[in-house]
């Protein structure tokens, strides 16, 4: 590009940024006719709000320095979310959503209108991140199954610390922090057990092995931990959902195999509500399940599809402490977003 015409593109882009107003504050609200679960005349348990495949869906628009750096290089990263897996959402409103298929995180700041993405941890790149949880001092962890690594960044988004390698790993996925003991739980899909870590990254003990007994796994994917420390550990291929306590005793379990309602194909994403309902999405049924802490089904929603609402391949889910539902609707390529109407944080 001529130097001259280069300058004047950045000079244009300055104007054009100085005199546009701020984006609108963007409330994760549907416009139209409410989209419920259960429907009518049934009292409505779970609303749809929005869903997000592109920082424009937030009304976040690149930053003049961004688009300097555009006409600058002629290069253009791509914000759309390819293939998302795990989800976290921080009280500050920064949604993390881990892409493997863009070897990326995304990062949405909902309160402030920002977008960033994390590629890199110093200088070694992300090749499959698939999912990220938040400590209590804002230090954000990203599990690479294919490096088998939990990468560390501080609160200031800097290279803190490496977790597990190869020697400990051997295909991490989902991931769970226990705020009170400070403990980090791992999944290790392949190796069918749960490694845990104090969070400096020493290694505590595991939990289970492969099997189809009460304890052990058969491919776990994701985790969740309740409000009183219990882990709650999808075995995908064993059709179940299995409960431990912080130490790794077994509790119990629920669900089998099956395609009926209260039955799992392959159960992957996991979490709880306030009221200490459990979701759980099916990639095979394209649909979410929700049961009580018994394992009693209360509800299901979701088909297959592209419309609000329907998911194809669902993957990880997280709810926030509003009791916001975000969902990882993998191969439509978006989060989808809902909330649990029964009211958020007590």
């Amino acid at each position: 590009m001529p130097g001259k015409v280069r300058y004047l593109l950045i000079a244009v882009l300055l104007f054009v940024d100085m005199g546009c107003s701020k984006p609108p504050v963007h409330t994760l609200n549907r416009e139209g006719p409410s989209l419920v679960w259960p429907a009518p005349p049934d009292v409505a348990r779970i609303e749809y709000l929005s869903s997000i495949s592109k920082p424009d869906d937030l009304g976040i628009a690149p930053s003049f320095f961004k688009k300097v750096v555009r006409v600058l290089t002629g290069k253009k990263t791509s914000q759309h979310i390819v293939r998302p897996s795990g989800i976290f959402v921080t009280r500050e409103e920064i949604l993390y959503v881990a892409d493997p298929g863009m070897s990326t995180v995304h990062v949405f700041n909902l309160r402030d209108h920002r977008y960033d993405q994390i590629k890199k941890f110093g200088k070694e790149h992300l090749v499959s991140p698939i999912d990220v949880a938040v400590d209590h001092r804002d230090n954000l962890y990203i599990s690479d199954s294919i490096l088998r690594k939990i990468f560390v960044f501080n609160g200031n988004g800097k290279p803190e610390r490496e977790i597990g390698g190869a020697d400990r790993l051997s295909r991490p996925a989902g991931i769970a922090i226990h705020p009170l003991l400070k403990r980090l739980y791992v999944v290790d899909s392949n190796a069918h057990v749960i490694q845990v870590f104090d969070l400096p990254g020493n290694f505590l003990f595991s939990i289970g092995g492969r099997g189809v007994e009460p304890g052990a796994f058969n491919f776990p994917t994701f985790m969740s931990i309740d409000q009183n420390g219990l882990l709650y550990v999808t075995d995908s291929l064993n059709f179940r959902v299995q409960v431990f306590n912080p130490d790794g005793e077994f509790l119990y379990l629920f669900g089998k195999q099956g395609d009926g309602v209260g039955e799992f194909s392959h159960p992957k994403g996991i979490a709880l509500d306030r009221a200490g309902n459990i979701y759980v999405t099916d990639a095979i049924f394209d649909a979410i399940q929700i049961f009580d802490k018994a394992g009693s089904l209360l509800l299901y929603l979701g088909e297959a599809g592209q419309e609000p609402g329907q998911f194809w391949i669902p993957n990880a889910l997280y709810i926030d402490h509003t009791n916001r539902i975000f969902v990882s609707d993998s191969y439509n390529q978006r989060v989808q977003i809902f909330r649990f109407l029964g009211g958020g944080e007590r």
